[in-house]
């Protein structure tokens, strides 16, 4: 039996692009499962094989049967840069444009990891290593690893209060006068090898990582105490 696996990541920016953006890249204010399935798989080591198409995201595969959660450790706070970039299309007239981003500044989050992959995903976390560099979400937003250990999920009853990204799931039902209200967002889930996305989700989140979230109801959710964090982790994808 293999116990949830734990670990912290941050730096000193973020940008998880949002893909209906265009000519301004706006960032989800979280890296979503699909963001996540691509940090396991790069701490990990599975190949996506884009070394011989550039789209390709094979580590899905591998990807079966594991299930994460995620909570925010620094408050959400946005940054906005413009960018340099060839242009491709036009070089005649001008050689460079500038596109204007949304980074988030000085992101930190905890990410808890309970499956198939969670023992590998150890082994390099103690070590120190990782095969393939982990970002946050583009290249140039290098990232720092901290393993916090594995831990024990034990059930938690209902009524509760919740510490992660609560994935909005059918028959939870939030205590808005406990919780002083939260955000809403859908975000990617998975996606097949091709990067297509297959499913999408509903989250709940607070802005500020010193609020929680209160459950009336935790429906289909599995909320588990890992450590000491009360966890509503996704589905397994």
């Amino acid at each position: 039996m293999t116990l949830p696996t734990v670990f912290e990541i941050s730096g000193r920016m973020a940008m998880f692009r949002k893909p209906y953006t265009t000519t301004s890249s706006v960032s989800f204010p979280f890296p979503p499962p699909t963001a996540l399935a691509g940090i396991i798989a790069a701490i990990v080591g599975i190949p996506n094989g884009a070394g011989e198409k550039g789209f390709r995201a094979d580590f899905w595969e591998k990807m079966k049967g594991t299930r994460v959660a995620l909570r925010i450790l620094h408050p959400v706070s946005w940054h906005r840069e413009t960018i340099n970039f060839w242009n491709v299309k036009e070089p005649q007239k001008n050689p460079h444009i500038q596109v204007r981003h949304q980074f988030l500044a000085n992101p930190k989050y905890r990410i808890f990891v309970d499956g198939s992959l969670s023992r590998a995903l150890k082994e390099k976390l103690v070590e120190g290593k990782f095969v393939y560099t982990p970002y946050l979400g583009v290249a140039y937003a290098l990232s720092d690893l901290k393993y916090l250990g594995d831990f024990n999920g034990e059930e938690c009853r209902q009524p509760t209060k919740v510490n992660t990204v609560v994935p909005f799931l059918n028959g939870v039902e939030i205590n808005v006068l406990e919780t002083g209200g939260v955000f809403r967002e859908d975000v990617p889930f998975s996606m097949d090898a091709d990067r297509g996305l297959k499913h999408s989700i509903s989250v709940l989140y607070s802005a500020s990582p010193g609020k929680d979230i209160f459950l009336k109801d935790k429906g289909d959710l599995d909320v588990q105490k890992c450590g000491s964090d009360v966890v509503a982790w996704f589905p397994a994808w």
